[in-house]
């Protein structure tokens, strides 16, 4: 005959643990609008782009020509875009966590603890890495909507939020 299995300890049952979602182990405060923030970042986008092609325009490049100098063109635009971010948006990332676009729309970067997201966070994780991964031709436009895409997780963070260990919230 057989003898009734213990419910606890039966090897085939599901597991029992209960597993959070990365939204609800943010302790950072109240997750920034997916609208708020795309909104945050067309204003930046703005910004530097007119820093990226103003400052390619006076060394005489023109960007919207077709390159036919082996990429040159594209990677002088990488670095006025980096230097021109890093210009424009440094002091504020470096004091207060925002860029200009987060700063109008009331939000800002922290870490997903709640804690000051360091200009390294900031600048070299959620800035340059993405910018970097975003110009590998081919496969840095996937990541780029890979990135914008993840925005519309339960979590709100996209992929350079995860890279850099951090979350948009209201200030």
């Amino acid at each position: 005959m057989s003898q009734p299995q213990d419910p606890y300890n039966n090897p085939f049952a599901p597991p029992q643990a209960e597993v959070a979602d990365a939204a609800e182990q943010v302790q950072a405060g109240v997750l920034a609008g997916r609208g708020t923030r795309f909104w945050a970042a067309m204003i930046d986008g703005v910004l530097v782009a007119a820093l990226m092609f103003g400052g390619a325009r006076l060394m005489g490049i023109d960007l919207l020509q077709q390159a036919e100098d082996g990429g040159t063109n594209t990677l002088v635009a990488f670095a006025i875009g980096m230097v021109g971010t890093l210009l424009l948006q440094g002091w504020l990332l470096y004091t207060r966590s925002q860029t200009i676009g987060k700063m109008a729309l009331g939000i800002r970067i922290v870490k997903v603890d709640g804690s000051h997201a360091n200009v390294g966070r900031t600048i070299g994780l959620r800035i340059f890495v993405m910018t970097a991964l975003n110009m590998i031709p081919g496969v840095g436009q996937i990541i780029g909507l890979i990135d914008a895409l993840m925005i519309f997780g339960k979590s709100r963070r996209c992929l350079h939020d995860l890279i850099a260990g951090t979350v948009v919230v209201k200030a």
